[in-house]
C-alpha cells in the first residue's frame, strides 16, 4: 500500500470518520489524542460539516500515532498531520491501489469511472446555495 505514515493515516482516518479530502487536511498533529483515541478534523467556515471529534478505533490509533511522530520529526516544516495540498493525487492513488473508493453519486448520476470529488463537490453545492440564499437582498 504506502509507507508514507501520514498517506495511510489519512487512508485510515477516511475510512473511519467518512471525511473528504479538503476536511482531513485541517487536522494538525495536535488534533489527534492519543490517550483519549479521539481525532479532531476541523471546518472553520463550515463548509461541509463543521468541525467534528471522531473517536479512532483501534486498528487505526497505529496509523495516527505514526503520522504524528513523523510530524515531530520536522517541526515547522509541513503543519498537516493527514493531509497537506499537495497530498491529494497521492491520497488518490493509494486508496486506488487498496481498491478503495468514497461514497458514489446515484446510480442515474454515474459516468462510470469512480468520481473522487464527488462528495465534495456535492457539499460545496450545499454550501453555495446556502449562501446564495442568506445573501438575497430582501424584496421591497
Amino acid at each position: 500500500m504506502t509507507a508514507h505514515p501520514r498517506l495511510a493515516a489519512a487512508l485510515a482516518a477516511a475510512l473511519f470518520t467518512g471525511a473528504s479530502f479538503q476536511q482531513l487536511a485541517t487536522a494538525r498533529p495536535g488534533d489527534y489524542d492519543d490517550a483519549a483515541a479521539t481525532l479532531v478534523l476541523h471546518d472553520r467556515a463550515r463548509y461541509t460539516d463543521g468541525c467534528a471529534t471522531h473517536r479512532v478505533p483501534p486498528w487505526a490509533r497505529v496509523f495516527l500515532r505514526a503520522a504524528v511522530c513523523f510530524a515531530r520529526l520536522a517541526p515547522g516544516q509541513d503543519p498537516h498531520l493527514l493531509a497537506g495540498p499537495h497530498d491529494r493525487t497521492h491520497l488518490l492513488r493509494v486508496a486506488e491501489a487498496a481498491r478503495l473508493r468514497p461514497p458514489q453519486p446515484p446510480a442515474g448520476q454515474r459516468t462510470g469511472r469512480i468520481q473522487w470529488d464527488w462528495r465534495e463537490r456535492e457539499e460545496a453545492q450545499r454550501y453555495d446555495t446556502m449562501l446564495t440564499r442568506h445573501q438575497t437582498p430582501p424584496s421591497p
